[in-house]
């Protein structure tokens, strides 16, 4: 399983300086076919703005030989459980789409997705933090199985993480000091 969460190029980041942002075309030079196993599951964050859903469909996934297999939606809710914002908003949606796709291979022995699927979480406060998928993903992967996020911006127990910002999200309580030894 492969999660990417790219720095997708926006204003309100850029004004706001939240973290940097990449040329979409910079994801072309990921070697993907390289790292995902065969029947292997790869899972893009993407913003709501179409033109990054149809970069990926459309120019992405083919040139590393994935088909798209689902795509899935987090929708954003309060406490209360309503949406965070209207769903018919014209500027903040409340929610994000997970494309989701395998290497276009013999893929009939394997336990299929759901097409669409819907998960509901409150976000965190941080901007850009995603819910954890491992779960979700759990039932459609086999025993054990080895798992990498790109654009990390926090460690999973399990997972390897690859980014800028790996420990972004880590608190100093996750890690036990240990005493130093002398040196003489």
């Amino acid at each position: 399983l492969i999660v990417m969460d790219p720095p997708w190029p926006n204003k309100s980041v850029h004004r706001s300086s939240h973290y940097e942002t990449h040329d979409i075309y910079d994801l072309f030079k990921i070697p993907i076919p390289d790292m995902l196993s065969e029947g292997g599951i790869i899972a893009i964050w993407v913003t709501n703005k179409p033109k990054y859903r149809q970069f990926i469909l459309n120019k992405l996934f083919p040139s590393w030989q994935i088909e798209c297999i689902a795509e899935w939606t987090w929708l954003k809710v309060t406490t209360k459980g309503e949406c965070i914002s209207p769903l018919n908003s014209p500027h903040k949606k409340p929610y994000e789409q997970l494309i989701i796709g395998r290497s276009k291979t013999d893929n009939t022995h394997l336990i299929q997705l759901p097409v669409q699927h819907t998960l509901v979480s409150v976000p965190s406060v941080h901007h850009s933090r995603k819910p954890p998928l491992f779960d979700a993903f759990s039932p459609y992967l086999p025993s054990h199985p080895k798992c990498l996020e790109l654009f990390a911006r926090c460690l999973m127990p399990g997972w390897i993480s690859w980014g800028n910002e790996c420990i972004r999200f880590q608190h100093i309580n996750y890690y036990e000091k240990e005493p130093s030894e002398m040196i003489e």
